[in-house]
């Protein structure tokens, strides 16, 4: 018997090896194979007695699995992710399956074996959209959007739909951006389900990883709960996927192959004929674009759950030459009066700013491309790039807007904020959450944990304080400064800010205690604040979607990016320039309608040693810029220079 596998490289598979005489393989198993003298795991897709054409045969050296960790739809599933992503099938299952191999573990989380029994209570508006989802669902119509305020109950919903799909006898997958919110909407769903559930990311250990997969895998728990890679996750009989929060960045994977959670997801609810549900108070622009489309049906949710009002927004100008990370007076004030009165505030400080441009500090424009409308990048040479089209100028003097001498360079300068809110309030509790201070172990949850026990009076956080957080003693939101994240060389730059600006505004006055929002700001005439302040998410949708339109951005064109890396810099511009040429030939032997932008230095130009330049590849139609994608991928070779392929990159730094 021979048994067809894929290994974990980036290179072409299935390979043909032999299986040992009294050895047991079957498809879904994982083995070691010798691989080009290398051990390595290797993930069996069939099992068969065709001779191979070739010689000689090596055998399996070793058989890592007793039974099937994984099925014929993961597999194809991985199929299709390798072909959308320009990635190899080994690289995606290596990705996909995890690292562990004994049962019997079990996370702190789901040790509980007794069923929850907390009823689900809808209000009108929630039991409307519940009925138009099974409605819909019953004419075929799989994809359903709930496009829901800031507390509006989506979770509700989320809760209701998922018991109805487990009465059917059927398993529903729950996708959340990030691990400390995952913890939290466990609880939620613990408190309704018991434990027949599991949780699955990336903070647990290999093995309560795997003892998790193969008990969903088995049908044994009808409910995970997890991040980006749970949507790998296959079970007996898939009913329902929901995707929480789902503009967040986080479900598009940063290493080879690059997917995207939300675009396997609704491939799944396709094939595997499962609802899919996802939900947002700030959609993404391409997700209500599809709802125009036809492609999803959209629901509304206009109110708040229970008795909570919208926050009060109100919008503080500062200026540039103050020090970005500055408290103004009125949010002292009102900071002062939230603690006083016994409430928490949040404090924003949007770390993603980092990259240096020139900002007018009379009329508060950004020096931009003028070919692209993108911020341009100030370097250490005095000269400003455009990371797009690869436009090169000197730094002006004046302002090209408005003509006075007043330009100032503008870069992240945030890592005083703790300090300076220590400064203001020393008798105040004062937390950090962010990447460094969440590393520990149940780091997050002790956070959560405490701003739940009103044991914290501010929390000082970056994105990840914007999260789906449901703490009804905060009455203050601060917006340390909202301009940061807009000058970032990105189209979805402003996009990004919004929807970080609603989600955070929306952790506020969800309890019986009115909220109040202070967003500080460098130019308070920007059209981003008209909308924020009317909480008009629609009116902001309209008007990026008719900037895209004119710019010929997603999701009026598909991007691949293609990043060329190394320790060499000459070797990186000799390659990525060998790169442009060899898919301009390409794009015109094809006669392909791919549009190349580049090559031109990446935003972030060095990291960890590494120099990186990038092209940009835009075409109204995916297949023709996958196709040129991955005839430029064969044709690359550069030793001790990579390359990295991003399709629909949501990230261009």
């Amino acid at each position: 018997m021979y048994a067809d596998v894929h290994v974990g490289t980036p290179v072409e598979g299935p390979f043909t090896y032999a299986v040992p005489e009294g050895m047991t393989v079957v498809p879904g198993m994982r083995v070691i194979v010798d691989f080009n003298r290398r051990r390595m795991t290797a993930f069996v897709v069939d099992v068969h007695a065709r001779i191979p054409d070739f010689s000689p045969i090596k055998p399996i050296v070793e058989c890592i699995d007793p039974e099937p960790v994984f099925n014929e739809r993961l597999v194809d599933l991985a199929r299709f992710t390798a072909s959308h992503y320009v990635a190899e099938v080994g690289e995606v299952m290596a990705l996909a399956l995890p690292a562990g191999t004994s049962r019997g573990t079990r996370s702190r989380d789901n040790t509980s074996a007794t069923q929850g029994g907390r009823a689900i209570e809808l209000n009108e508006e929630q039991r409307v959209v519940r009925d138009a989802i099974l409605e819909g669902t019953a004419r075929g119509e799989n994809a359903h959007l709930v496009f829901g305020v800031t507390g509006s109950g989506k979770t509700e919903l989320y809760l209701e739909l998922a018991r109805l799909t487990i009465e059917a006898g059927r398993s529903v997958l729950v996708m959340v951006p990030e691990i400390s919110l995952s913890s939290q909407i466990f609880r939620r769903i613990h408190d309704v389900f018991g434990g027949d559930l599991v949780l699955y990311h990336s903070r647990l250990t290999p093995n309560q990883r795997f003892d998790n997969w193969m008990r969903f895998f088995h049908g044994e728990a009808r409910i995970a709960v997890g991040t980006r890679s749970a949507v790998f996750m296959p079970c007996p009989d898939l009913g329902l996927i929901v995707i929480d929060e789902e503009h967040d960045g986080s479900y598009k994977e940063n290493s080879t192959p690059r997917y995207n959670a939300r675009r396997l997801a609704f491939y799944r609810s396709r094939t595997e004929n499962a609802l899919l549900v996802m939900g947002s108070a700030t959609p993404s622009v391409e997700t209500l674009y599809s709802t125009e489309r036809g492609v999803m049906r959209l629901h509304r949710l206009t109110a708040r759950y229970g008795t909570a009002e919208q926050p009060e927004i109100d919008i503080v100008t500062v200026k540039a030459r103050d020090g970005q990370d500055a408290l103004s007076s009125r949010l002292r004030l009102a900071t002062r009066r939230t603690i006083d009165a016994g409430g928490q505030a949040i404090f924003l400080l949007n770390r993603r700013g980092f990259a240096p441009v020139m900002i007018c500090d009379e009329c508060s424009q950004f020096v931009s491309c003028p070919q692209c409308s993108i911020s341009l990048t100030l370097h250490n040479d005095n000269r400003l790039h455009c990371h797009y089209c690869g436009h090169l100028q000197g730094a002006p003097e004046s302002c090209p807007a408005c003509g006075a001498e007043a330009l100032v360079s503008l870069g992240a300068g945030t890592q005083r904020a703790e300090e300076a809110v220590r400064a203001a309030f020393p008798d105040a509790r004062l937390a950090r959450m962010d990447l460094d201070s969440t590393r520990r172990k149940n780091a997050a949850a002790d956070i959560i944990a405490a701003m739940e026990a009103r044991e914290i009076d501010i929390l000082l956080g970056t994105q990840m304080v914007a999260k789906g957080f449901d703490f009804h003693g905060v009455t203050l939101v601060g917006v340390l400064l909202a301009d940061i994240g807009m000058s970032l060389p990105d189209y979805r730059a402003t996009e990004r800010v919004f929807s970080l600006l609603v989600q955070v505004a929306g952790r506020c006055g969800r309890g019986a205690e009115a909220g109040r929002v202070l967003v500080q700001t460098l130019n308070e005439e920007h059209r981003l604040f008209s909308f924020l302040r009317r909480h008009d998410y629609l009116g902001f949708y309209r008007y990026e979607l008719s900037m895209r339109r004119e710019l010929g951005y997603p999701p009026f064109t598909r991007i691949a990016r293609l990043l060329v890396r190394g320790k060499d810099e000459s070797q990186v511009e000799a390659a990525v320039q060998s790169l442009a040429r060899e898919l301009a030939g390409i794009i015109k032997r094809r006669q392909a309608a791919v549009q190349l932008l580049g090559p031109s230095m990446a935003p972030l130009y060095r990291i960890a040693g590494n120099y990186r330049s990038h092209i940009l590849l835009k075409s109204r139609e995916v297949d023709p810029l996958r196709a040129v994608v991955a005839e430029g991928k064969r044709a690359f070779a550069s030793r001790g220079v990579y390359l990295e392929i991003d399709i629909d990159p949501y990230d261009m730094l």
